[in-house]
């Protein structure tokens, strides 16, 4: 599979200054899998020099956000990544310079890098560094300046620990083959034109030599600051088309069906434990194990019906990806797949138990107090997962199981949707999730937006069901044929189908599963706090007119209400 290739290059000089405030990085990672999930890193940093602490503040900033950044989770996107590194680090600066009141903001550098990854530039940017692009002989600025005018000077608006909260602009950009990016300070923009820069690169074919050439030309025309420039070209560009996805899927084999006694891959299986349309299951030996390596493991493999549709086989290949990165301990574990494997499967976890619908089907009737316990696990499960930006969007009974100390792990990923993922494996995802309609958030169907709130729907489902044996909204309301609009869908009251439920509680279980998702919390938190206590604010609007909450024995009492009327009437009474 093509990945992204690129060259880069960068210079830097003190100039006329005694110190070189500037820091740069071209960091480009060797290991395919990083340059896959994390892409290459160039930025470029100037400190204020008008703060005692700008050259201290630039290099920490440029070595923190590098290394801080591919320490980042796998499944977060280059723009989260980006944002929670540079909060951390302008607060961390802010507090540098404020530590002594005799010397406020002294640590302020501006701040300006480019993220490549796959066929993508993703942009962050405060001050007035600049990013550009050359692309077939036209140069642009990716950037604006954050200045101000003032008495007829320019001075900056914006930078890195100038203030306790930093708004970064953010910008992304499709990369093309031969596409040049540079980043330049103002030592070296503000003394040269856009011709200037353009003809640097029509005099050399090293980026090294044009990276020197362009802080010598800002020296000569009279540059009076630090000056700092990185050059990068691009060599190919990965195509993330499905036929290069096909080819890799490709390499590995689907597997036939199993049978007990077969050995693959070193796994002896032992017993099929579940068959569906979409993969099997089978309880495996493994007979290679050492030392604290699991014995018997789940074996899941992808159905042969779906051997010629890449979207099923990358949604495969992509729940063992999850698994093996979300280490949580209600979240079903996913091993890595052993040297030489020959066929496309993965192994898991083996969890002795019965899932939560096997759980509801023996105990029809369980109590608040047990409902409540299993919410809260069941969100300490999908929270572990929203923290690596990662949607289930396929919740339900079957895809969650009480192991044998009584713990509920989640042990499906197959439709799960990875926010990173999206960023290097374009157009590989389709945006209906193979999920259950019962318990699939109506926004899918009505080209909503998707995020955290629609696995909130479904864990709210589950609560209604737990608490109720029904669901709240009738069979099949997730139709994109049956439901235009969120108006569409009638709610119905769970202490219709059980009286004993407090108001307060349907409340809460109407909130997590309204249609319109931003009628729904805005944290999972919230939602589990409101089903433990009383939210004063349900209370408020708790009251319910009685032709609303019963509009049969309403109109039956007007009536009797009218025959006395007419009978005291009659009588002369």
């Amino acid at each position: 599979m093509k990945q992204l290739r690129i060259t880069t290059a960068g210079a830097s000089s003190a100039g006329i200054k005694e110190e070189n405030q500037d820091a740069w990085v071209a960091e480009v990672p060797a290991q395919s899998s990083v340059m896959t999930h994390k892409g290459a890193v160039l930025a470029l940093a100037d400190g204020v020099s008008a703060c005692t602490e700008a050259r201290r503040a630039s290099h920490t900033s440029i070595s923190s956000f590098t290394s801080d950044y591919y320490s980042t989770p796998d499944s977060w996107t280059a723009r989260h990544s980006a944002a929670k590194i540079l909060s951390a680090l302008n607060r961390w600066l802010y507090q540098q310079g404020h530590t002594d009141p005799r010397d406020q903001g002294s640590w302020c550098t501006t701040f300006t890098a480019m993220i490549l990854k796959s066929a993508t530039v993703h942009l962050v940017h405060t001050g007035d560094s600049r990013a550009w692009r050359l692309r077939n002989g036209e140069l642009e600025c990716l950037t604006r300046d954050h200045t101000a005018i003032m008495g007829g000077r320019y001075y900056l608006g914006k930078a890195l620990g100038m203030s306790p909260d930093v708004e970064v602009d953010y910008r992304s950009e499709a990369l093309d083959t031969g596409d040049i990016l540079l980043l330049t300070t103002d030592g070296i923009h503000d003394f040269l034109s856009q011709d200037d820069l353009i003809e640097s690169f029509s005099q050399s074919d090293s980026l090294d030599e044009v990276a020197q050439s362009l802080v010598e030309k800002a020296l000569k025309q009279g540059s009076n600051d630090n000056l700092t420039c990185v050059v990068c070209r691009v060599d190919e560009v990965p195509a993330g088309d499905q036929a290069e996805n096909l080819q890799r899927l490709a390499e590995l084999r689907l597997p036939p069906d199993l049978y007990p006694g077969q050995i693959l891959d070193g796994y002896r299986i032992l017993e099929a434990l579940h068959a569906s349309k979409r993969s099997q299951l089978y309880l495996a030996e493994d007979t290679q194990s050492e030392g604290d390596s699991p014995n018997h493991v789940v074996i899941k493999t992808p159905s042969i019906n779906f051997e010629d549709d890449p979207d099923y086989l990358e949604g495969f290949m992509r729940e063992e990806w999850i698994g093996r990165r979300v280490q949580h301990p209600s979240v079903m574990k996913v091993f890595a797949p052993k040297p030489g494997r020959q066929f496309l499967y993965h192994t898991c976890e083996y969890i002795r138990g019965q899932t939560l619908r096997s759980w509801m089907q023996d105990n029809p009737k369980p109590s608040l107090t047990e409902v409540r316990g299993i919410v809260q696990q069941i969100i300490t499960a999908i929270r572990g997962l929203h923290r690596l930006q990662i949607l289930h969007q396929d919740l339900k009974p079957e895809n969650l199981m009480f192991d044998q100390e009584g713990r509920l792990k989640l042990i499906d990923f197959g439709s799960a949707r990875v926010a990173g993922d999206r960023e290097s494996q374009q157009g590989s995802q389709t945006e209906l999730p193979q999920g259950t309609k019962n318990y699939t958030a109506p926004e899918y169907f009505l080209d909503g937006n998707i995020d955290e709130r629609a696995d909130q729907f479904a864990i709210g489902v589950m609560a209604y069901e737990l608490l109720t044996g029904e669901l709240p909204y009738p069979e099949h309301s997730g139709s994109s044929i049956r439901v235009r609009h969120y108006q569409h869908m009638k709610y119905r009251p769970a202490n219709q189908s059980d009286s004993s439920i407090p108001s307060w509680i349907d409340s809460a279980l109407a909130k997590a599963v309204a249609a319109d998702p931003a009628k729904r919390y805005p944290a999972l938190s919230e939602f589990l706090q409101d089903l433990k206590q009383p939210n004063s604010s349900f209370q408020s609007r708790s009251f319910q007119p009685l032709i609303e909450r019963n509009p049969v024995l309403t109109w039956q009492l007007i009536a009797l209400l009218l025959l006395i009327i007419n009978l005291i009437q009659y009588s002369g009474i």
